[in-house]
């Protein structure tokens, strides 16, 4: 092959002209494969910005959910002490403002200190110890080795509530719970374990709006980085969650 030039034929050699053909495909390849590459990207970082969106809407959604949970919970508790007319029922209407003060001011940050949900966890046992006497037994072992954890905010609350809403006296006349939290550089550890009282036939099983609500929250919290493990055993309702700390967190 070849070209007319000035009225003189001018041979090209095949491999030259095949390494020209190459050369301008390859540009015109490069082009279209960095075209390629930036729109993916772009589509790619819209994905992921209304993934995050709608995880954030899920969660501000199971927050609300859970809040007048909490609260109904709570209301109810003063409300079977005012009846009685006990003396205990300022005392747990103090509680009561003391746990309303985080859910206004940290339930709807995106972390908190750990220590500070361990703070909120004694806040609503001291509020049920007000309602439940003497029957009540606890056994607590905490240990947080570090002030500087953060953790989502209301994520041990919900299984306290729900040892509860669902638990009772056992067989010897009196309603146990045993509670444990332990922390490292890798992990957090929780157990809550309670008593329960004989399920009359056709009832509900536990759980409900708050262990649902909990599950949800933590698989979009914390996703492949922690387990939770629930047991309805005969005499007892055991709960172990485990979370993998990110670098952020600890």
């Amino acid at each position: 092959m070849g070209y007319l030039m000035n009225g003189e034929y001018y041979h090209i050699p095949v491999n030259k002209m095949l390494k020209n053909i190459i050369r301008d495909y390859s540009i015109i390849a490069l082009a279209v494969c960095i075209y390629i590459i930036g729109d993916y990207k772009k589509k790619q970082k819209h994905n992921e910005q209304l993934i995050r969106a709608k995880a954030e809407a899920e969660i501000k959604l199971l927050k609300g959910q859970l809040h007048p949970h909490f609260l109904f919970n709570s209301l109810n508790n003063i409300y079977s002490l005012a009846l009685v007319k006990s003396d205990l029922t300022a005392d747990s209407i103090l509680k009561l403002t003391e746990l309303l003060e985080y859910l206004v001011y940290r339930a709807n940050k995106e972390k908190v200190a750990l220590l500070k949900e361990v703070e909120l966890l004694h806040h609503y046992i001291d509020l049920e110890k007000l309602r439940h006497g003497e029957k009540l037994k606890i056994e607590s072992d905490i240990s947080v080795h570090k002030d500087s954890i953060q953790v989502a905010p209301l994520i041990l609350l919900p299984f306290a509530e729900n040892c509860f809403k669902h638990g009772g006296t056992g067989k010897d006349g009196l309603f146990h719970i045993s509670i444990m939290l332990h922390t490292d550089d890798r992990k957090l550890i929780f157990q809550i374990t309670n008593s329960k009282k004989k399920r009359k036939e056709n009832e509900a099983e536990p759980g409900g709006v708050g262990l649902e609500n909990i599950r949800q929250r933590l698989t979009l919290l914390y996703p492949n980085r922690h387990q939770l493990e629930i047991r309805d055993l005969e005499d007892t309702y055991f709960v172990r969650l485990e979370i993998k700390w990110s670098d952020e967190e600890i």
